[in-house]
């Protein structure tokens, strides 16, 4: 027997006597256990409660995002070829961000609306792999003035859906509250499109709040011209993004601006801390 049992086993016995000790010490034993078994539970719970939420913030959103000061960026293409050269990059992918409403023959909601490339967005987000519904080449579909499959296609979310009560191929009306003056006042933009999908990404907020479509038909209909909201990036190890992001600035040597997943959700990640 070595020596440290030794010892442990000499303290932990008790004598004839003193069986009053052995008893205290088997209660200091089981109290230290419950109080480490504890800890160890609520630690693992939290743990993986931040892990989870991180994989479906993070499936969803770019780890750095690369912007222009001047507003739209209208070389978006170059800039995303360029930083797929950059060190850490998985994969980069141009986008636009708008606000607007969706609305159904029953009922109507506000929405974020995201236009996104259909051909570099798997290399950027989880969105392909969580339709329970059609598929984002749905999206690339020509738009046209008929009805059905002539229109251009929408994505939505699943609890969005149940919101409006829409499925797979149902039209609905997107209105932009960013309309047209006319002589008789601002009237909104409004458009027809054909829900070309449906997703789950199992949070309620991004589930019920969140639309895409095509760059080509957010561009036109949200009026942007040639020009994109910025460029999302993936990187290989997401604890190096300020390092991505800063090579990435030193690599585009322009009026260009970058954040991080951790900037742009700081607030959140604070709170779990």
């Amino acid at each position: 027997m070595s020596y440290e049992f030794f010892i442990g086993f000499r303290y932990l016995r008790a004598k004839r006597k003193q069986t009053f000790v052995s008893v205290i010490s088997f209660i200091s034993i089981l109290g230290i256990t419950v109080g480490v078994t504890a800890l160890i539970i609520v630690l693992s719970v939290m743990s993986g409660f931040e892990d989870t939420l991180m994989s479906k913030i993070l499936g969803l959103n770019a780890h750095v995002v690369v912007t222009s000061l001047d507003g739209g960026m209208a070389d978006y293409e170059r800039v995303a070829e360029t930083v797929r050269g950059v060190d850490g990059v998985v994969g980069a992918s141009p986008f636009t961000y708008s606000q607007a409403m969706i609305s159904s023959r029953s009922s109507a909601v506000g929405a974020v609306i995201r236009g996104l490339d259909v051909a570099t967005v798997g290399t950027v987000t989880v969105l392909p792999e969580k339709m329970v519904a059609g598929s984002l080449k749905g999206l690339d579909m020509t738009p046209g003035k008929g009805e059905g499959k002539n229109l251009p296609g929408l994505v939505i979310g699943r609890e969005m859906a149940r919101k409006i009560s829409v499925g797979l191929g149902d039209r609905v009306n997107v209105i932009s509250p960013t309309g047209t003056m006319t002589p008789a006042g601002p009237m909104p933009r409004m458009a027809t499109y054909r829900v070309a999908g449906i997703f789950e990404l199992g949070m309620f907020e991004y589930d019920s709040s969140l639309a895409f479509m095509s760059l080509e038909s957010a561009r036109k209909f949200f009026r942007l011209g040639d020009t994109v909201t910025g460029v999302e990036v993936k990187v290989r190890d997401i604890y190096d993004a300020d390092g991505v992001a800063d090579r990435i600035m030193v690599t585009l040597k322009g009026n260009y601006w970058t954040r991080t997943w951790k900037d742009m959700n700081r607030n959140l990640f604070s709170a779990l801390k």
